[in-house]
């Protein structure tokens, strides 16, 4: 029907294992126990990275409300939890 040779004979194609894996990952931010904002940032970010783009959004900030935050637990490509 056209092709030298049948489907069913044919190899598997090549697995390239580097392009299964997404180079961005998208973190939920929990300040205080409660979800309030989503963060989607590199795999390959640092924690101190991660920390920075937490404190920048807007969701966070509002919920911060002026107050410093007294600690930033990052879980890698899991979570962050802001303490209040």
């Amino acid at each position: 029907f056209g092709h030298a040779e049948l489907l069913a004979t044919t190899p598997w194609p090549d697995i390239e294992e580097e392009l299964l894996v997404e180079a961005t990952v998208t973190l939920p931010v929990q300040v205080n126990g409660k979800k309030r904002a989503d963060l989607t940032i590199s795999r390959e970010a640092s924690k101190e990275e991660v920390e920075a783009a937490t404190l920048l959004l807007e969701a966070v900030v509002k919920a911060l409300d002026g107050k410093p935050a007294r600690k930033i637990i990052v879980v890698p490509q899991r979570i962050v939890n802001v303490v209040v």
